[in-house]
């Protein structure tokens, strides 16, 4: 039976929210003064998967028994208040006027880019032009966090566990949609021992938030 890994099938889906380029920040950028969109976009915690599975172990695989865990993670620990105070903080000190951005994101329904490239530059995967005369800002930083617990597999058999943390941060220049910074950020934790304790799941959700704060912290740095 053929095998599908899930940690392509992972890396496609950012591929799908992302440019999946690297820019590293611009002391430059950050020289003049200028109004920036903070955009975050936190999804639902997730059960994400990494090993080698068929399409039969991945049926089996499929039941919500990790749902509990998820739906209480969402209640104590969603992060998206606490990561637009981060971020409007760092950008704030930087001495960008920061507007937070209201609309929602859908990446089924977001438009793609499909405006002229020049060679050298970079772009956002995404068209966040619109942006610019609804909010009268000059650039957009838009942070899409996706987060919850990864399972490891060997055919049906689970073999281990971690909270599971991934930043996808860009800065769009919403003149001509170039980037001025890209990164993409990802953390685990490790679950050892007992994961399924309901109805506090302390082990567990201690690893989804350390996954989660180690994330917080690398972001804490790309902007100094």
């Amino acid at each position: 039976m053929k095998k599908i890994n899930f940690l392509g099938l992972i890396a496609l889906f950012f591929i799908l929210i992302s440019c999946q380029v690297q820019v590293p920040m611009s002391a430059e950028y950050f020289s003049k003064p200028s109004r920036i969109g903070l955009f975050v976009n936190v999804t639902e915690p997730q059960k994400y998967r990494e090993g080698s599975q068929g399409l039969l172990d991945m049926a089996v695989t499929s039941g919500d028994k990790y749902q509990p865990l998820l739906d209480l993670a969402k209640t104590n620990l969603d992060p998206k208040q606490d990561l637009i105070n981060i971020y409007s903080e760092l950008l704030r000190a930087k001495g960008k006027e920061v507007v937070i951005i209201t609309d929602a994101f859908d990446p089924k329904t977001a438009e793609k880019y499909k405006g002229d490239k020049i060679e050298g530059k970079k772009y956002s995967n995404y068209d966040f032009r619109y942006l610019k005369a609804k909010y009268n800002i000059d650039e957009v930083n838009f942070v899409n966090v996706g987060w919850g617990v990864m399972i490891s597999y060997y055919s049906m058999i689970e073999t281990g566990r971690a909270g599971y943390t991934y930043i996808d941060n860009r800065i769009v220049n919403l003149s001509d949609n170039t980037l001025y910074f890209a990164n993409d950020n990802v953390k685990t934790a490790i679950i050892k021992g007992k994961w399924n304790t309901p109805p506090n799941y302390e082990n567990a959700i201690s690893k989804i938030s350390e996954a989660l704060n180690s994330a917080k912290e690398t972001e804490k740095e790309l902007y100094k």
